[in-house]
């Protein structure tokens, strides 16, 4: 659901064109929900100033500004329950209130976004209310939010559905960013490439056997991209990476990795880079969240089982290499009493130090964080509440 050449095709799944043959193109009509984008006065007991929408995705980001030498600064986008989409910031060291971008998602829409780094522009995805895939460019000090590209294609989505976006930037081969997300169909997964040169996406395929509803990830550190997604027949964990898709106009595109553990991963992932280990949180059935820890660079990547929970004991534990069984752990309890399984990581720094920063619904109105430093798995802060009420 963190972003090659038109050339490069995913195996088994693309098309000899690399274009997926099945693409739908939107011609429904908008369904009734309209709210206010000032937030106003409802009937519906559900919608409350105060209060972010019940299940909301959330998507978190670092960015860097000159308003903040200690530390890095946060943006949370998120629904609120009159259906806008808004942003919070944390930045001179304190939260921000809430800022309205649009009011064009269906209620329950997935949200994910990047930022480029070279200027304070945020490129912001969501679902609207005709299920079609939509891009918003925009800022964490503006409320003026302009329509990017992505629109333009007409893409439909399954509703619910998930989408991740990364964002590389400059490559030998021309891509500078893909974005997955849930076709009509539903056990499938879509991937788009992003041309920054022109300005255009592009369909590249889809992925078959995923599982609905369970959530996927994509990232890139280090030259390798990378995405997860749970397998409908099996239930585990699945990674495919790309070594050398950035810097060779020749590799054979993606490859199958790791198989991880069996999942009942339930709302979403969410994954990070916190130097090697890429940790990957997700809302089992049980309404806890856990982190999983996959570490190693590509092709020696490993899965970490009996990972320490104290505060000495950072990211390390015992190395799983190769395919997993069922039997293998599943990640570290990390929150209990998440009902709907949405997630958000942010990695970031407070002076020297970096920090982790995990986001969730508890109670159907709320955003809450939980903070913890990178090499300190398991000593996470108390939680607490971010504002997402409209002023």
């Amino acid at each position: 659901m963190c972003l090659i050449t038109n050339t490069f095709y995913f195996r088994l799944i693309f098309s000899s064109s690399g274009t997926a043959s099945t693409t739908q193109i939107a011609t429904s009509t908008s369904n009734s929900f309209n709210p206010s984008p000032t937030g106003g006065s409802s009937t519906n007991s559900d919608v409350n100033n105060a209060w972010a929408y019940n299940g909301t995705s959330i998507m978190s980001l670092t960015f860097s500004t000159t308003k903040d030498t200690t530390g890095t600064n946060y943006v949370v986008f998120y629904q609120h329950s009159n259906g806008d989409i808004r942003q919070v910031v944390y930045n001179n060291s304190q939260w921000h209130s809430s800022q309205y971008i649009n009011n064009d998602a269906r209620p329950g829409s997935p949200i994910t976004a990047y930022w480029g780094g070279d200027s304070i522009q945020y490129n912001l995805f969501y679902v609207d209310k005709n299920n079609v895939l939509q891009e918003t460019r925009g800022s964490h000090a503006s409320n003026s939010w302009l329509n990017g590209t992505l629109g333009q294609l007409g893409v439909l989505t399954s509703d619910p559905g998930d989408i991740s976006v990364v964002y590389v930037g400059d490559c030998a081969v021309g891509t500078s960013g893909w974005l997955l997300y849930s076709p009509p169909a539903g056990d499938q997964m879509g991937v788009l490439y992003w041309d920054g040169a022109t300005d255009t996406w592009s369909h590249k395929g889809l992925i078959s056997d995923v599982k609905p509803g369970a959530g996927f990830a994509g990232h890139a550190d280090v030259g390798v991209w990378r995405y997860y997604y749970v397998q409908q027949s099996t239930s585990q964990l699945k990674e495919q990476v790309c070594p050398d898709c950035c810097s060779n106009s020749s590799s054979i595109g993606w490859r199958s990795d790791l198989t991880g553990p069996t999942l009942n991963s339930e709302g979403g992932l969410s994954v990070s880079g916190v130097g090697l280990p890429r940790l990957i949180y997700y809302g089992d059935e049980n309404g806890s969240i856990r982190e999983l820890n996959n570490s190693y660079q590509y092709p020696n990547e490993a899965y970490m089982a009996d990972v320490s929970s104290h505060a000495d004991g950072g990211n390390t534990g015992t190395p799983v290499f190769g395919n997993m069984t069922a039997s293998t752990p599943s990640g570290m309890v990390v929150a209990t009493g998440i009902p709907n399984g949405k997630v958000s990581m942010a990695s970031g720094f407070r002076g020297k130090v970096q920090q982790l920063w995990l986001f969730y619904q508890v109670s159907g109105h709320d955003i809450t964080v939980q903070v913890r430093d990178s090499d300190a798995a398991g000593n996470w802060t108390e939680p607490s509440k971010i504002p997402v009420g409209v002023n």
